[in-house]
């Protein structure tokens, strides 16, 4: 499943623009989220691999297991200074930082407590496409207070969207009952 594999690891100094505590996005092998995850606790890392419930069936039993929410990613919150990019890029199952231009994409704060919030409050989602273009609105009321996410339409009913840019993946939930405010 998860095997380690020797790769050269360039990181160099002056590739590191940032050296301040932030959440970084990680690219890990097939199956491999949750012991990533594990890894990164063990070497004093916070992690994050955030976990959705999904029913599978077989074709003798229903069962409820865990899946990843993002398949192949999982999230740290670091320095990204060379030495810790180094220690992160050897654990088993990592495959690389999610980069652009060479230097990792420090993913904001917000967009991981919006993805905490959501998968805490069991409200029904599913996983909608990165969007190109819409309008940034943040849910006043109930359990998803202050929730920011881009207003998307699907077959005639209200949807938010809540992105993670850096990976380019998102959750879209149904607005129901929940009010909503035009943030742009």
């Amino acid at each position: 499943m998860c095997r380690s594999q020797e790769q050269s690891i360039d990181v160099t100094t002056e590739s590191l623009c940032s050296s301040t505590v932030s959440w970084y996005a990680l690219q890990t092998r097939y199956q491999c989220e949750k012991r990533v995850d594990a890894a990164l606790r063990d070497e004093g890392f916070e992690s994050f691999a955030p976990m959705q419930l999904e029913q599978r069936r077989w074709s003798d039993r229903t069962k409820r297991v865990e899946s990843p929410l993002f398949p192949g990613y999982t999230f740290v919150r670091m320095e990204a200074e060379s030495r810790s990019l180094i220690k992160v890029l050897r654990l088993p199952g990592v495959v690389r930082f999610v980069t652009a231009g060479g230097d990792p994409i420090a993913v904001p704060n917000a967009e991981i407590e919006t993805v905490r919030v959501l998968i805490q409050s069991n409200t029904i989602y599913e996983q909608g496409p990165f969007p190109a273009v819409g309008e940034k609105v943040r849910i006043h009321g109930g359990c998803l207070e202050g929730v920011e996410g881009i207003l998307a339409a699907h077959t005639g009913r209200g949807e938010i969207v809540v992105t993670i840019g850096a990976i380019q993946r998102s959750m879209k939930i149904p607005l129901g009952g929940y009010q909503i405010e035009r943030l742009s």
